[in-house]
C-alpha cells in the first residue's frame, strides 16, 4: 500500500511539471508565439539575450499563450531566436512575462504583476457574442422594432 502511494505520489509530481515543456517539445503553433515573445523582449529589455524558460499557461479556447522568457549567459545578436547553446539564469534578470492573445504579444517584466494580471483577465475575459456588434443584427432589430422593412 505505502508503494502504491510512493508511485501515485510521483506520477502527480510528473503530472504537475507538464507545463515546464522544453522549446523543443512546443507545437509548430507554440514555438511561432514564444520565438515572438523573445525577439520582442530582446528589443525591449536586457543586456543579455533573453530566452525561453516556460509555458506559464494556455488557453487553446481563447487563444491565449503566456511564457517566461529569462536572461542567459549569450551576448545579444540580431536576429533575436531561441539559442539551444545560451545557458538560462534563472536568477538573473531580466525575467520576462510573455502573452500572446489571439496574436496580440505584450511583453512586461515579471516584476510588474499587477499589469501581468491585467493581460491576462482582459485576455480572458473578452469575447465577441456572434451577431453582437454586427450592423445586419442591427438592422433586424430596427425592422423588428418599426415592422417596417422598407423604412430603413
Amino acid at each position: 500500500m505505502r508503494g502504491l502511494l510512493i508511485l501515485l505520489s510521483a506520477l502527480l509530481l510528473l503530472e504537475s511539471t507538464d507545463g515546464n515543456k522544453e522549446y523543443d517539445q512546443l507545437s509548430q503553433h507554440e514555438t511561432v508565439i514564444v520565438d515572438k515573445a523573445i525577439r520582442v523582449a530582446n528589443q525591449n529589455y536586457g543586456s543579455k539575450h533573453i530566452d525561453f524558460a516556460s509555458v506559464l499557461e494556455t488557453n487553446p479556447d481563447k487563444k491565449m499563450l503566456h511564457v517566461l522568457l529569462r536572461s542567459t549567459l549569450c551576448d545579444k545578436k540580431t536576429p533575436s531566436v531561441h539559442r539551444k547553446d545560451c545557458v538560462i539564469q534563472d536568477k538573473a534578470k531580466p525575467q520576462v512575462s510573455c502573452v500572446d492573445c489571439r496574436g496580440t504579444m505584450s511583453c512586461l517584466l515579471l516584476k510588474e504583476m499587477d499589469k501581468i494580471k491585467k493581460t491576462l483577465s482582459e485576455c480572458s475575459s473578452s469575447h465577441h457574442l456572434l451577431g453582437a456588434g454586427h450592423t445586419l443584427a442591427q438592422k433586424t432589430d430596427e425592422i423588428t422594432q418599426t415592422g417596417c422593412l422598407g423604412c430603413i
